[in-house]
């Protein structure tokens, strides 16, 4: 029958068949026409066209084909219904901000401050800006009389360099484009009276702002133009960079804080221009939240503090406590997550945080500085280049200070676990003249019916694994202080900030947080220190000190000998091959080895074991100096307590740092320059001077010889 069907269709003209697809014909034994002539199919059905939304245009499409708008009338056709174009909304230039919009301001106004102003940290590079506020400070006396007759009165008039109205040069929105607009008085981009503050002088100012009409921007521009030597407070205080730097000299130095700085320049102006007491105070204030800001806005590279000796590795690190240095707690309260929350902090986050608070005081004097902060996210500050992957701060494990510390030698308790004689996993599995002798082997003594063996027991070890307390509570006011590491050069390796008070984790951690723990650990509580590893850290504490509990012999038995030695201390021979590190981090860069000892400067506390005697190894008395004088420094406000103590590490380092470049550059003969090496030491490295055809004339820290690297690292 099939065959029949095909034979009729075969007797069918071919213009009968032309509705059929191409595939159909082929089974019907018709060839397929092929044509590149463009064919018109219409619109075959009403379900495949559409037409204008334009009653008065009688435009048809495909739906498949449908335009954006019509080429016809030019309505628009990618939506259902017809809208009325968008219209900008724009504030009304006459009516405060909303409470929205203020928000929206601020944020903006932060984010435009920080992505347009970049203060050069080197003072050389602002050196122009000096010279020209120095010219703009010298004052022309006028002396004029109002009339000519002898006894008349004369009237003194000070004519001043400085301008007296500032504007922003700015047209456009620095971050969305759009033209900004500039309003009269009564405006939301009127012009604001403020006072303009310099070494020699203090005058009346205006200046002019402008707004972005954006409602999801609302950006304030003001004058934040640094050509002119002046920044912006606020709008409320323009003050000479001048006076930051010579703030900022003071704190290098030591001499004072920058709040007294800041005092005593207001009190300096007293006699130049007449304040109230409640003037003096808004202006001192105004100038302290502006040094800070200028402090955050400035550009600096954190890893030009590393020691040049050391590099990013030091052999030996002594750990300095600042307890005077501390701040207020009047003004803030710290709070801790009530779930359990991991150690890890995140560095940047932290710093820009601080850092943003700074800068928005100062942008919006009127906004209440922070009053309450999670203390768990505080993080230790540290050069990028020291610093461990994972950062931790496990200060909000620390307990209480009600819970007393119970008795017991906690080193013959870790010896205890280290041995197996003591079973954490299985503590219930002891049984009671188990737990009475290990208990006893602790030095605990207990009634003879006494049931509490195994919560006696169990308090103890926590009291070691959260960490013995290394140093007395601070008042009920205060934070406890800063604890920090620094090099045998007195270079700040890194520093923590602590708010309870201080115990042994907080030197783990510091330790941990470093991108390489040290040989040699130097402090004042080394037994502490290392039986809070021991129990934290296990497997990292075996493969530092064995059973040694951080000392150079083990501390339950009497040295054999009266000093010891330690190789790993003695200079090494340079080389640059770091491959061994790269793979495992637990070994020192410099001594190819992880082993590690905690010890005790000379003169500490008596009772401290002579196991961890810095004076038993000769290769460290180099290292034996005194501690500096603690100065006192107490702050009432969050963001500038820690930024200030960043600030000091930073710029005495990089003073130090400094010295040692210079040193080096003396002892340069010709041809050579100063490098930083893999591990960020400094050295010196031959310059290779070649005239190609093609290359011309280059530098090249290459010998001619093989090609290797000729260089020379700086040690002690």
């Amino acid at each position: 029958m099939y065959s029949d069907v095909v034979a009729f269709l075969a007797a069918v003209p071919s213009e009968s068949l032309s509705g059929l697809k191409p595939s159909t014909l082929k089974q019907l034994g018709h060839t397929v026409p092929t044509t590149t002539a463009d064919q018109d199919l219409g619109l075959s059905t009403s379900r495949g066209r559409g037409r204008c939304k334009n009653p008065a245009c009688d435009y048809m499409y495909k739906n498949r084909h449908k335009p954006a708008v019509c080429p016809k009338c030019g309505s628009e056709l990618s939506r259902k219904d017809p809208k009325p174009p968008k219209v900008r909304e724009t504030p009304h230039p006459y009516q405060d901000l909303s409470a929205a919009q203020r928000d929206v301001q601020r944020q903006s106004t932060l984010q435009l401050i920080r992505s347009t102003m970049q203060i050069p940290e080197s003072e050389t590079e602002l050196q122009e800006t000096m010279s020209l506020i120095q010219e703009l400070n010298s004052v022309k006396v006028v002396l004029v009389r109002s009339s000519e007759e002898s006894d008349a009165k004369t009237e003194t008039l000070f004519e001043s360099g400085w301008p007296q109205v500032y504007e922003s040069a700015a047209t456009r929105c620095g971050l969305c484009d759009y033209c900004l607009f500039k309003g009269g008085p009564g405006t939301v981009a009127g012009q604001e009276d403020c006072w303009l503050l310099t070494e020699t002088l203090m005058q009346a100012a205006s200046l002019q702002l402008k707004v972005c009409p954006n409602v999801q921007c609302l950006a304030l521009h003001t004058f934040t133009d640094l050509h002119p030597g002046l920044f912006n407070i606020g709008n409320r205080l323009l003050v000479s960079l001048d006076l930051f730097l010579k703030i900022r000299a003071n704190i290098k130095l030591g001499l004072d804080l920058c709040s007294q700085s800041a005092s005593r320049y207001v009190l300096l102006l007293q006699s130049v221009h007449s304040l109230t007491p409640e003037e003096s105070s808004q202006v001192q204030e105004l100038l302290l939240a502006g040094y800070w800001a200028f402090e955050c806005l400035t550009v600096r590279d954190y890893n030009d503090m590393i020691c040049g000796i050391c590099g990013v590795a030091p052999k030996v690190e002594i750990a300095q406590r600042r307890r005077n240095d501390a701040l207020e707690l009047k003004n803030v309260e710290f709070t801790w997550p009530e779930s359990s929350v991991s150690d890890e902090v995140h560095v940047d986050d932290f710093w820009l945080t601080m850092e943003g608070e700074a800068i928005e005081q100062a942008a919006f004097p009127a906004d209440i500085p922070i009053t309450r902060m999670d203390a768990s996210i505080i993080a230790p500050f540290a050069p990028p280049l020291m610093r461990s992957a994972v950062v931790i701060n496990a200060e909000k494990d620390k307990l209480t200070p009600q819970v007393q510390q119970p008795a017991g030698d906690p080193s013959v308790l870790v010896r205890l676990i280290h041995d197996g004689q003591l079973r954490l996993d299985r503590v219930e599995d002891h049984s009671e003249d188990e737990l009475r002798a290990i208990l006893d082997c602790c030095g605990v003594g207990l009634a003879p019916g006494s049931t509490k063996l195994l919560a006696t027991l169990v308090n103890l070890y926590t009291h070691v694994h959260s960490g013995l307390s290394t140093a007395p509570q601070p008042p009920a006011h205060l934070t406890a202080g800063k604890l920090s590491k620094v090099c045998p050069h007195k270079v700040v390796c890194s520093s923590k900030y602590l708010v309870r008070g201080e115990t042994a984790r907080d030197h783990v951690d510091l330790l941990l947080s470093s991108r390489y723990w040290p040989p040699v650990y130097v402090c004042d509580c080394p037994r502490q220190v290392a039986l809070c590893a021991d129990l934290q850290y296990p497997e990292l504490a075996t493969q530092m000190w064995g059973r040694n509990q951080g000392c150079f012999s083990d501390p339950f038995e009497k040295p054999e000998v009266s000093s010891v030695s330690c190789p790993e201390l003695q200079d090494q021979p340079y080389t640059a091959d770091l491959s061994m590190v790269a793979e495992n981090q637990q070994v020192h860069p410099i001594t190819k080895s992880s082993s590690c000892w905690l010890v005790h400067p000379p003169g500490a506390a008596q009772g401290t074991q002579e196991h961890h005697s810095m004076s038993r190894c000769t290769d460290l008395e180099p290292y034996a100096e005194d501690h500096p004088k603690e100065q006192q420094v107490i702050f009432n406000n969050t963001a500038y307590y820690y930024l200030y103590n960043r600030l000091v590490d930073f710029l005495s380092s990089r003073d130090i740092v400094n010295q040692q470049i210079s040193q080096v550059v003396k002892a340069c003969q010709p041809g050579e320059v100063v490098i930083r090496d893999a591990l960020y030491r400094l050295g010196v490295a031959q310059i290779n001077t070649e005239k190609d055809e093609d290359e011309g004339q280059r530098l090249d820290t290459q010998t001619e010889e093989g090609g290797e690297k000729d260089q020379t690292v700086l040690g002690d």
